[in-house]
């Protein structure tokens, strides 16, 4: 699976951090389990009850013959321990740190970069709210289950390991009990884990929702508040929260009752090897000692379980992100595997017998026409009859079939990145960073000098308005350009994109909310314009035809091009040249 891999290549710069942080682990967790081995030697030794041997600490202690010094070296050598738990503790903690630190901002990027690279369909296939709960809360959720759940397990699995290995060179019989009762929980945890699954999935989806309701009512605030909608929003609101509460309730109902359960198996063990050890030692198989430590090994074993809901839960948790991002990981990636080394020479655009596909779905069909360089092109047509959709293909947004060609290299086989290259599609949306003005202008050409941003924001009318602000071009604009009006917006817009101009500008509706003056003192601007680029411009402003070398009329999936004297003969044309001479923009012709 592709989560897999992207997570496993998310630690490929911290390998060694791992390889440190694993035997940190298996230090601790073994010097935690030979604390209660020296005081059993100790006791067994004061008692002469000795049963079993330990050539370590035999071998220390048959050095000295005195009895106060070898209650001393006790002491001394449970402070080294101690001290030693201590820093492995610290030292592994460090380590941890930076692996998930390393790890976390890896996969960050790569889920960044991925989600930037999607194709046009697939991202706006996926709500805003899922992409961010993707790239947020199961990130978050993968990390904090690999930062303390799997510390977690890898602690219990290393006490569990060393201490029925202890347990079986006392007696086989006490090691018995603790794997026995180790087995039941685990198996109890696995039925609850299943269990619960179904709600953890649910209340994810709830949470999805409470993201999406949220997200769609404060990017539609001010219609909200102009229409009297927020008793109508608030209600739909509880009910999703009251929804969302259900699910928690019965999650918390299952944890109670799986609590309970592990809890009460887990105060059995202590006294049933309490009663095992006692017996044992009745009949001389075991020492004093060694009921201590047992009891030390059976308490830090169930010790371990008290907490095993929060790992279960967290461990479904994990498998619900990681399904998601698996998800989303498989959606398409633009095409990347192109060379992008090339040149395209040759500009003219040429489309034949193509077809324009929109989710399966023929939105367009037999088109054939060609668009020479350096050429002016305005395209027209009823809304919602494929003009955008027409020239967003020109750069990899839309599949077709047949072909559409810039020069002699066909379109779905170039790196969309060199094709966008050539082409710049400037939409009717204003896409504004929270920056100021001037950052914005600059964006694509960042060290751009001040008089000439100055002098494109005069060619397109901007200028005179950015003064009249307190900061001038440092004045910040604020979230999608919300302190400037949705005309100045698309002035910036045109601003920033002839900082850096290319072979093919098309303009999609990009004049549609700049006032009239203004509107004819750009068109004409760019009209009259020597630099050697083609101009295509989609527009509802049939008016503004004769202007242009060339008019693309689109009606019911078809396409029809010629001069705009030769269209007037179409009837449909006709009749749509017809309604729109009536409008305000032919005071430009």
């Amino acid at each position: 699976m592709k989560i897999f891999k992207t997570i496993i290549s998310s630690f490929k710069h911290t390998k060694l951090l791992l390889l440190a942080f694993f035997i940190l682990s298996i230090l601790l967790n073994y010097l935690t389990t030979y604390i209660p081995v020296v005081i059993q030697y100790f006791i067994d030794t004061i008692l002469n009850q000795s049963t079993t041997s330990n050539e370590l600490l035999e071998l220390i202690f048959n050095l000295y013959e005195s009895r106060n010094w070898f209650i001393g070296t006790i002491c001394i050598i449970l402070i080294i321990i101690q001290l030693a738990i201590v820093a492995f503790t610290y030292f592994r903690s460090i380590v941890k740190t930076k692996i998930i630190q390393e790890f976390q901002c890896e996969l960050k990027l790569k889920l960044f970069n991925h989600i930037q690279n999607l194709t046009y369909q697939d991202f706006y296939n996926n709500s805003l709210a899922d992409l961010v709960q993707n790239s947020s809360d199961d990130v978050n959720n993968i990390v904090n289950f690999i930062d303390k759940q799997l510390t977690y397990i890898l602690d219990i699995a290393l006490i569990i390991i060393f201490a029925i290995g202890q347990l079986i060179t006392i007696d086989f019989r006490l090691s018995s009990i603790m794997i026995f009762l180790s087995c039941f929980i685990i198996l109890a945890s696995i039925i609850y884990c299943k269990k619960s699954k179904d709600i953890i999935q649910k209340r994810i989806e709830m949470q999805k929702k409470l993201y999406s309701k949220m997200d769609d009512n404060f990017d539609n605030l001010k219609f909200i508040k102009l229409n009297n909608l927020q008793e109508q929003e608030q209600k739909e609101f509880e009910k999703i929260v009251e929804e969302s509460n259900r699910f928690h309730k019965e999650k918390v109902k299952m944890d109670a009752n799986y609590n309970i359960g592990v809890e009460n198996v887990v105060k059995f063990g202590p006294p049933l090897i309490f009663i095992l050890s006692s017996y044992l030692y009745i009949i001389r198989s075991i020492s004093i000692g060694s009921i201590y430590v047992t009891l030390s090994y059976s308490n830090k074993v169930t010790k371990s379980f008290t907490d095993i809901a929060d790992i279960l839960e967290a461990l479904n948790l994990f498998r619900e992100s990681y399904k998601r991002l698996n998800n989303l990981l498989e959606l398409t990636l633009e095409d990347e595997k192109m060379l992008n080394d090339i040149e395209i020479n040759n500009k003219t655009i040429k489309f034949e017998n193509a077809n324009i596909l929109v989710n399966g779905t023929t939105i367009l069909e037999n088109l054939n026409f060609e668009i020479r360089e350096n050429e002016k092109i305005i395209v027209v047509g009823s809304t919602g009859s494929g003009k955008s959709i027409l020239l967003k293909t020109l750069i990899g947004f839309y599949e077709y079939t047949g072909s559409i060609k810039i020069g002699d290299m066909e379109i779905r086989n170039l790196n969309k990145k060199l094709i966008r290259e050539n082409i710049c599609l400037l939409l009717q949306d204003s896409y504004l960073f929270s920056r100021t003005i001037a950052e914005n202008i600059k964006i694509l050409v960042p060290y751009m000098p001040y008089e000439e941003m100055v002098n494109i924001s005069k060619f397109f009318a901007l200028d005179n308005d950015v003064q009249k602000l307190k900061d001038g071009y440092h004045s910040r604009i604020g979230k999608k350009g919300i302190a400037l009006s949705k005309g100045q917006r698309q002035r910036l817009v045109l601003v920033r994109a002839f900082t850096k101009p290319k072979p093919i500008m098309i303009f999609d509706d990009s004049f549609s909310a700049i006032d009239r003056i203004n509107k004819k003192q750009i068109l004409d601007n760019l009209m009259n314009l020597e630099d050697k680029f083609t101009k295509i411009i989609i527009t509802h402003d049939i008016g503004l035809a004769s202007n242009f070398d060339k008019v693309i009329y689109i009606n019911n999936k078809k396409v029809i091009i010629g001069k705009p004297e030769e269209l007037l003969k179409d009837e449909n044309y006709n009749k749509l040249y017809k309604l729109n001479q009536d409008k305000i923009e032919e005071e430009y012709i």
